[in-house]
């Protein structure tokens, strides 16, 4: 049996992911930040274990676009300009208490 070099596997494996459309993404964490993420792992996770750091960043993003396709489906058009939102007027109007931008468009922040 042939023995596999470890630059090898890990070839195979970033060509497996390259193929299956998975993207690196590198983040950096404060220590207070790595810690609260380490504890929300562990909970969330359950009695089935915790979470990987992975997992747990692509369920948060996952369920955060559910929650922004929801809130987008429900905006309709801008009472002020008639426009579809979140587009709108682009904020031409932003100022104006009419304007879906003055105010409401804060809903769809983080």
């Amino acid at each position: 049996m042939s023995q596999t070099s470890a630059a090898e596997r890990k070839r195979k494996s970033r060509a497996a992911a390259k193929a299956a459309g998975i993207t690196r993404l590198e983040v950096l964490l404060g220590e207070a930040e790595f810690q609260r993420l380490d504890e929300l792992c562990r909970v969330r996770g359950g009695v089935r274990g915790p979470y990987s750091a992975d997992e747990y960043i692509s369920l948060l993003i996952h369920r955060d676009w559910q929650r922004l396709q929801q809130q987008l489906a429900e905006l309709g058009h801008c009472t002020h300009c008639g426009d579809a939102l979140p587009q709108g007027c682009n904020g031409l109007f932003k100022g104006d208490s009419r304007c879906w931008h003055t105010e409401q468009a804060k809903r769809l922040a983080l």
